[in-house]
């Protein structure tokens, strides 16, 4: 059975980073890592393996032009991802300082120049997400991405356009990613009785 991931909420990714910029056991290079990661993946929904290609090129890209195409690992294709003002201002101010060059930034302890391997950012993130919120949390690195899945679905999106958006090939595979909250269910309700 496949395990249920649970949406990250606004608070929740606060208090991710407040505990990170908070925490005096984590080295500076993954503290630094971990913050820039956690932003990426909140505020654009994309996977770690897509977060840890990215260059400090790519991300002025981003932000001089609030878009970016980023090539998928998983479906080899490519897809865009579209900074909205409040993701812009966010990321701005998380990766104001990087010099203009094709860095990568997220790269290996070890060896500055080599790209740091996809699944070691991976059991990075869930390990410092169960450090936070518990060992049984079921917020995982892709809570993020089923996160803003399942905010633009309650909010009204097309599916179609999230599919677009998200760069799923078969909307049935959108369709899983969108969990509704308590809330969105009881508002929902509301709106017609």
């Amino acid at each position: 059975m496949k395990k249920v991931k649970d949406n990250i909420t606004k608070e929740q990714f606060n208090l991710l980073i407040s505990s990170l910029k908070g925490n005096e056991n984590i080295r500076g290079n993954r503290k630094d890592r971990l913050i820039k990661t956690f932003t990426l993946l909140y505020y654009l929904g994309i996977r770690v393996n897509e977060v840890s290609q990215f260059s400090n090129s790519m991300i002025l890209d981003l932000l001089k032009n609030r878009k970016l195409i980023i090539k998928s690992h998983k479906q080899y294709s490519e897809k865009y991802v579209y900074l909205t003002e409040n993701s812009y201002k966010q990321l701005y101010k998380t990766f104001n300082n990087l010099p203009n060059n094709d860095k990568i930034v997220f790269y290996s302890e070890r060896c500055k120049n080599t790209i740091l391997n996809p699944l070691s950012l991976i059991r990075d993130v869930n390990s410092y997400l169960k450090y936070v919120f518990g060992k049984n949390t079921r917020i995982t690195s892709h809570s993020f991405r089923q996160t803003l899945i399942s905010n633009l679905a309650t909010s009204g999106v097309n599916t179609k356009i999230i599919q677009n958006l998200i760069g799923h090939k078969s909307i049935n595979t959108t369709y899983r990613y969108i969990k509704t909250e308590e809330a969105d269910l009881i508002k929902s309700l509301e709106a017609v009785r």
